[in-house]
């Protein structure tokens, strides 16, 4: 397994994105519909292309070593008038969930499974990819290996990658190209406007309210902890719906989110010190043995049910956690009274 406490690179495929018109200067107006409606649009529309598409299923079948494993979609027409259509293939699956109040329906075709770790929606994902709209109108691509934020990226594309595996022995060469096996995952993504750009596409190439269309190969993923507190960044999706920008994954209420808050409960004593790390040896990537701190347990002092690092008032006094604790606000140090010398900082001593 392959951690880090934060991320080297970024994915291109921003969250916040703005519409752009021909002539930036001009003003922009956009017609804003309603979520459920445009799913309910946005779905037929898939239902209709996968029932008139096919890809070449037949050369992901015949496992021929030449085969550059890449998706080719067609329309199901003239000499490929028997070829089957996307939806009645086995490796479409289908991903239902509410997002922004509307439920929305992604499509994941999983030409073939890599032999790596099972990559997750709070990964960073070594992938290359072609994205197009509905039309094959192509807007984006990367053929050259590049490492993409889960966290980062629109809903849909996070969501799809998420149970994707990759492959085995991917370097990079002396000369910057990159090597691996044969063996990584392939796949595409059919990702309605909900669940992608929406009103907001970030260029003109891109459609409003337009769903996308993402071909791509998986070839590795790293486990991350984005804010290094010590909680692997999927862990901390408080409320487990795979998305970490709800108001349940912000716990002390302010400015940033769990999975970039080094003190999640915001009482001054910051998270990585309120749980339980060990040491333990590990085989880094460079073959040899290096001493990390990782993740234990929770800790919940006042048995409260609520973890140390989510509340407020760690020793159920009845004082919240801050109001224990000394901080320097010229130097930023912590310290943490014992008012009655028994060897428990006051603010885990419920009898201080």
């Amino acid at each position: 397994m392959k951690t880090r406490n934060y991320l080297r690179l970024m994915g291109i495929l921003l969250i916040a994105a703005s519409c752009q018109s021909e002539d930036e200067n001009a003003p922009i107006s956009v017609e804003l519909r309603d979520r459920g409606e445009q799913s309910i649009a946005d779905n037929e529309l898939l239902m209709e292309y996968f029932q008139t598409h096919f890809y070449n299923y037949e050369d992901f079948e015949a496992n021929d070593p030449n085969f550059d494993n890449k998706i080719v979609i067609d329309t199901i027409a003239g000499e490929n008038q028997g070829k089957q259509s996307i939806w009645d293939r086995p490796e479409l699956r289908a991903i239902t969930y509410d997002r922004f109040d509307a439920s929305n329906t992604l499509y994941v075709l999983d030409a073939r499974e890599g032999v790596g770790e099972v990559a997750t929606y709070a990964d960073s994902t070594l992938v290359t990819y072609t994205s197009y709209n509905l039309y094959g109108a192509t807007f984006d691509n990367a053929q050259t290996p590049i490492w993409f934020n889960l966290t980062a990226t629109i809903d849909g594309f996070a969501r799809g990658v998420s149970g994707s595996r990759g492959g085995s022995g991917f370097s990079i060469n002396p000369d910057g190209t990159a090597s691996f096996g044969n063996d990584f995952g392939v796949g595409a993504i059919f990702i309605p406007s909900g669940l992608g750009f929406f009103a907001a596409p970030p260029n003109n190439n891109i459609e409003i309210y337009g769903s996308l269309v993402f071909e791509f190969e998986i070839y590795d993923r790293i486990i991350t902890d984005h804010d290094g507190d010590g909680i692997l960044t999927i862990d901390e999706d408080i409320n487990n719906n795979q998305f970490f920008f709800d108001d349940e994954d912000n716990t002390d209420g302010d400015a940033v989110n769990n999975f970039r808050d080094a003190d999640d409960d915001n009482d001054g004593v910051e998270t990585r010190s309120e749980i339980v790390m060990i040491t333990e040896t590990i085989i880094n990537d460079d073959g040899e043995e290096e001493e990390v701190e990782v993740f234990q347990s929770f800790l919940d002092t006042d048995g409260d049910g609520v973890s140390n690092h989510l509340d407020d008032d760690d020793d159920g006094d009845g004082i919240d956690t801050v109001d224990e604790i000394n901080v320097n606000f010229n130097t930023g140090e912590i310290t943490f009274p014992d008012t009655d010398g028994d060897g428990t900082p006051d603010y885990l001593d419920p009898d201080s």
